[in-house]
């Protein structure tokens, strides 16, 4: 007799709020099961005889984990205990778990994963239920930590990028000059003076665009706008001019055309890389009358940033777009944006993705003292 296999728990979950290229992460004695056929995605299993979830990703495993699965792990909250970096960096995106996992912790499970802004779900009988505490009735079910980056997309009744009027005072942010670069047509204005910038330096890579950037701001003092691609070295480069143009860049696309096969590039034009400090050196522009710098540079961020140098050191706050896969050849993710502000004293303070899982903004302010 042929005895139908179980289905495997949680899986409408993640049907429902993961991209398929996304890759599972799972750990236990049961992470076979997952490896062998997770709703037809790519699943990973570390060793049993790794130290621990900080110890595998990087060396061995990927620096973000889209979702990460308990299965016979035995003792959850010491899985937890062996991801404290990744989970103070909210670098797992959903945590999955049965009830059966929490071996009797589940409150210290929900109050370690709360502590470092998850939200918390039970999936049951087929219904999702947010969960501020965690249930005391018996039920059982599957448990779901959300990371925060996720919760404007999925549960808020409208989706939207940072609002810097709430989210600079919060943060302890107040914001002189801003520098964007990327700027578009230069939509984010309205934003960066509600929240109260004086001043705004919009750069712009693609002549086109920098044209109709330029007309708008015309004759007003407030805002000096730049036709430049900015990068970590001077030099020519090319530059994909993408049918959204939003979608631009200094990279060639990749992982883009999958995620947004409706945007193609119409054309390659070359134009001139130039860094940062020597582009506001070169203009006059002094770098104390800016004290946050924006980014939305389709994939150069690393690059930018890493080009910046010394003039990190001015600034207060970096916002800037970080993936989370790579949508670009070569452009680096959220966790590479990590390392280059870690290292240049700020800490990383608040995430969305209001959109699509591979992508959103971050907020990074500089470390006290």
């Amino acid at each position: 007799m042929q005895h139908e296999t179980p289905p495997l728990p949680g899986l409408p979950l993640q049907k429902a709020f993961l991209p398929p290229e996304a890759t599972l992460v799972a750990v236990g004695t049961g992470a076979e099961r997952w490896t062998d056929r997770a709703a037809d995605r790519a699943c990973l299993a570390p060793s049993s005889a790794a130290p621990g979830l900080d110890a595998w990703c990087g060396p061995v495993g990927p620096r973000q984990i889209d979702w990460l699965i308990l299965d016979g792990c035995g003792d959850a909250l010491a899985v937890l205990n062996g991801a404290a970096d990744l989970l103070r960096l909210r670098r797992i995106d959903f945590l999955q778990f049965d009830e059966s996992e929490a071996g009797g912790q589940l409150a210290t499970l929900y109050a370690r994963l709360q502590a470092n802004g998850y939200s918390l779900f039970r999936f049951a009988d087929r219904n999702l239920e947010f969960r501020g505490t965690p249930p005391e009735d018996g039920r059982g079910g599957t448990h779901m930590a959300v990371a925060p980056r996720h919760w404007n997309r999925l549960f808020a009744r409208s989706q939207g990028m940072f609002r810097y009027k709430d989210l600079f005072p919060r943060h302890g942010v107040v914001p002189r000059g801003i520098i964007h670069v990327g700027a578009h047509e230069g939509e984010e204005y309205a934003n960066y003076r509600e929240a109260g910038a004086d001043r705004v330096l919009f750069v712009e890579a693609d002549p086109a665009t920098f044209a109709t950037l330029q007309a708008r701001f015309a004759g007003n003092s407030d805002v000096v706008c730049l036709n430049a691609a900015v990068s970590d070295r001077a030099g020519r480069a090319r530059f994909s001019r993408m049918s959204s143009r939003q979608s631009s860049s200094l990279l060639e696309p990749t992982g883009h055309l999958t995620v947004y096969p409706h945007i193609t590039v119409d054309e390659v034009i070359e134009v001139e890389t130039r860094t940062l400090p020597d582009l506001l050196a070169s203009n006059g522009l002094a770098p104390e009358g800016f004290n946050v710098l924006a980014i939305d540079a389709q994939g150069s961020e690393c690059r930018i940033l890493t080009g910046c140098g010394d003039l990190l050191a001015r600034f207060d706050a970096v916002v800037t777009e970080v993936s989370y896969a790579e949508l670009y050849e070569g452009s680096g993710l959220a966790a590479d944006v990590d390392d280059i502000l870690f290292a240049h004293g700020f800490d990383r303070v608040a995430e969305t993705s209001p959109y699509h899982h591979s992508w959103g903004d971050a907020l990074y302010v500089r470390r006290p003292g």
